[in-house]
């Protein structure tokens, strides 16, 4: 019997000793009407606070029926300012008052100002497409159009790099009637806030359309306006230089340049829907704005292989004489993620 009861009391302070961390370290939703919610907090997205209870599925709270929140998980906090903070804890001081803590350094901050919260963005990351879309008809007019397209997304620290390739080649009874290469680099080095400076080069050549070949380089000065885990929208404009051969003749000179940037996720990432467009305004010569914009959405059929279907639309203002201005481009295929 005393072994029995030494055994119990020998469980007891094991289970204690071991349950009592575990209790430490659970997060907490303290609500406005007094109730308390336990279990870990995920996120904050969209004006909600993301929870996962032992008892339930993860679910959002509404942040604005939040009184306060205590977690000792750091977060990567994006403020209503603009300002994002690493490494940051957001938990209820002694005198009840909610604060962020960012190396041992407590900051009293109302919950209104915290746009977003989430996991710390890795030191490096790297989210990679390719694309084929391909058509061949046969009959009395034999065809056929494609289009490859890659790109390469790649986050080092506060360095971001961006990398797209495309071909497109079109045939029409054994003669070509569209061969462009296309290929973009954009380089952002990410600054305080969402704020960010970089350089951009491009080089394209079209035989159809006259262009032997166009080299761009320039410098950006941009802003993230929405990054989040669901959408992300950057601009960015500056200045660079432009050489090119169009219809035989060479020129160069100062350009403006414009970027355009948005992707939302949807139905868990499953879906994605996207807009990018550039611009670059030629200050020499006939003073052309040449536009080049990729609009469509990928939806996942299996793993990391989607289907995908986009419009493209490239208009010059000045092209070479006896072509036209616009160029617009639908096109349905398959790609995948790595």
């Amino acid at each position: 019997m005393q072994f029995q009861t030494r055994l119990c009391a020998t469980l007891t302070i094991v289970f204690t000793l071991f349950g009592l961390p575990a209790l430490a370290v659970a997060d907490q939703l303290k609500m406005k009407n007094g109730d308390v919610i336990t279990g870990e907090i995920s996120k904050i997205e969209d004006g909600k606070v993301y929870i996962s209870p032992a008892y339930a599925d993860e679910f959002g709270v509404s942040l604005a029926d939040v009184e306060f929140m205590d977690s000792d998980r750091e977060f990567e906090v994006k403020l209503a300012d603009g300002a994002t903070v690493s490494g940051a804890t957001v938990t209820m001081s002694e005198v009840g008052e909610q604060t962020l803590v960012v190396d041992g350094e407590p900051e009293v901050i109302a919950l209104a100002d915290i746009t977003s919260a989430g996991e710390p963005e890795p030191w490096y990351s790297r989210v990679s497409h390719a694309d084929l879309n391909w058509t061949w008809n046969s009959g009395n007019t034999d065809s056929s159009n494609g289009l490859i397209f890659v790109d390469t997304l790649v986050n080092v620290g506060d360095h971001r790099h961006l990398a797209e390739l495309t071909i497109r080649r079109d045939e029409t009874d054994g003669v070509a009637t569209k061969e462009q290469d296309l290929f973009n680099y954009n380089y952002n080095w990410l600054l305080s806030g969402p704020w960010y400076i970089g350089a951009t080069g491009s080089y394209e050549r079209d035989p159809i359309k006259d262009l032997k070949y166009r080299y761009t380089l320039g410098g950006l000065v941009g802003r993230d306006l929405i990054d989040d885990s669901n959408t992300f929208l950057t601009i960015s404009g500056g200045v660079g230089y432009t050489d090119q051969e169009q219809d035989g003749v060479s020129d160069s000179g100062a350009t403006a340049l414009w970027n355009f940037r948005w992707e939302q996720k949807l139905r868990d990432g499953d879906l994605a829907m996207f807009h990018n467009h550039n611009i670059n305004y030629q200050f020499f010569g006939d003073n052309n704005l040449i536009f080049k914009s990729n609009t469509g959405f990928r939806y996942d059929i299996l793993a990391d292989v989607y289907t995908s279907l986009t419009f493209r639309y490239d208009y010059e203002t000045e092209p070479a004489p006896g072509k036209t201005k616009d160029d617009t481009t639908l096109a349905i295929g398959i790609g995948a993620e790595f």
